[in-house]
């Protein structure tokens, strides 16, 4: 007797006649999806723990790979910056909360330029430092190891002037002779820029005094007399500009110097040796920064506002050049030759040693 006629004999008695064929392959479909729909759950299962233990067993995958990355080997890292538009990838960093997913607390300290923060990182006061490059080209050349790591800033027109008080008679560079002018350090690459506008003038080094003054210092300088006109860099250009404190002379970044790389992070050759892990977070982090500005320049309008404490409105005039992730050797190329050119270094610069692997 076949199942289905068992089925029909059971519930005869039950059920009107003309109900019983209808009931029995009623329950017959069910019955028969109920074990079609538990085959197709066993396949699923069994897909996917194949899978499983071949991803598992793919060959040549590292055992490592799987694992959580190692921590870095120091958790606060303190970072010399100007207090300028060109640290601002550091600061959009921190707004955002990088350093902190990368297991970092980054300080910032400020300095006056690349000059004075070689000290401080040669005596392991700060890890990292903002550099002009042409600084570190010549440090190194005096005996120095460091290194740059990554990129930061480059020039755009406007981003540096020099300046005069609005009352200033003088006009041109050629007017400067005799005149006192504020750099922040004696040194470096904006020093290098300005000396080839006075040599443009017809001046040198020798008509002129320059006075060491830190960025945010420099137009009250010019307002006390105590300096003659300033190397400004944004956004205290735009500052002196709109609140009718600086006239313009000229743009020291022009010509040989147009649209130069300005600004860089550097460490000495041992801090990058003992601490390879935290110096990969640090860039992991300031690359994220820096692609997040050349998506929305405006982070570095809202950063600037936070640490050199000018107000929103003279940020959004302010010119910000560009903050390039990857740094271009032909540039830094640039660099190097300029600053032998103006006798700032005595040999080529061996850009081998200069950058950092994987700067």
């Amino acid at each position: 007797m076949t199942w289905l006629g068992d089925q029909l004999g059971r519930i005869a008695e039950d059920m009107p006649e003309r109900d019983l064929a209808t009931r029995a392959f009623e329950a017959h479909h069910r019955r028969r999806r109920n074990v079609m729909a538990l085959a197709a759950a066993v396949v699923v299962v069994v897909v996917v723990l194949a899978a499983t233990v071949g991803v598992r067993a793919l060959p040549g995958e590292p055992r490592a790979a799987v694992r959580p990355a190692q921590p870095p080997e120091r958790s606060v890292v303190k970072v010399g910056v100007v207090a300028s538009v060109e640290s601002a990838p550091v600061f959009v960093a921190l707004g955002q909360g990088y350093f902190k997913e990368e297991g970092l607390t980054v300080v910032p300290q400020i300095v006056s330029g690349a000059a004075a923060a070689a000290p401080e990182l040669d005596l392991g006061r700060l890890d990292l430092a903002q550099t002009d490059y042409a600084s570190l080209f010549r440090m190194n050349e005096g005996g120095k190891s460091f290194q740059i790591v990554s990129g930061l800033h480059r020039a755009a027109p406007g981003s540096f002037a020099i300046a005069v008080h609005p009352r200033s008679r003088t006009r041109t560079v050629a007017d400067l002779r005799r005149k006192k002018i504020a750099v922040p350090n004696l040194t470096g690459l904006g020093p290098l820029a300005l000396e080839a506008a006075l040599k443009r003038a017809g001046l040198t080094y020798r008509d002129v005094l320059l006075v060491e003054t830190p960025y945010p210092e420099m137009l009250l300088a010019m307002d006390k007399g105590q300096v003659d006109a300033a190397l400004l860099v944004e956004p205290y250009v735009t500052v002196g500009r709109e609140t009718g404190r600086a006239r313009i002379v000229e743009d020291p970044m022009t010509r040989g110097f147009a649209n130069l790389y300005t600004a860089g992070m550097s460490a000495t050759d041992r801090w990058i040796r003992e601490n390879p892990r935290t110096l990969a977070a640090f860039r992991r982090a300031l690359t994220k920064a820096q692609h997040l500005i050349a998506t929305d320049p405006r982070q570095v309008r809202d950063a600037l506002t936070t640490y050199t404490k000018i107000t929103g409105a003279a940020a959004a005039q302010a010119e910000i050049g560009t903050f390039p992730a990857e740094l271009d050797l032909a540039e830094l190329q640039r660099i190097a030759d300029l600053a032998r050119a103006h006798r700032f270094i005595a040999r080529p610069a061996d850009l081998g040693t200069a950058v950092a692997e994987g700067g």
